[in-house]
């Protein structure tokens, strides 16, 4: 059994609160086949960072934190190079 990971929860508890089913989330978010949402909920699989918008659209959550989570979980390396340069980006923006 694969345990759940924060990304996993913080999906599986969006979804929950959303009062949306997953067949909802899946085809509001670009899926085919709602059971990858429940082996994302399960921590099955990674949530791919670039669905990340679609899903928390579908969920009627912010992107950012979501992101934010999935970036630290599953990429911490550069989630800190990110975040130690994220005035350096406003700046040149």
């Amino acid at each position: 059994m694969t345990p759940k990971t924060n990304v996993a929860e913080y999906l599986e508890t969006a979804i929950r609160l959303s009062g949306k089913t997953q067949r909802e989330i899946a085809k509001a978010a670009g899926y085919t086949k709602p059971n990858v949402i429940s082996m994302m909920k399960k921590g099955q699989t990674k949530i791919p960072i670039e669905k990340i918008p679609a899903l928390a659209a579908a969920a009627s959550i912010e992107a950012a934190p979501f992101l934010r989570l999935a970036l630290q979980e599953y990429m911490p390396e550069t989630w800190h190079v990110i975040y130690a340069n994220l005035e350096n980006f406003k700046e040149n923006a």
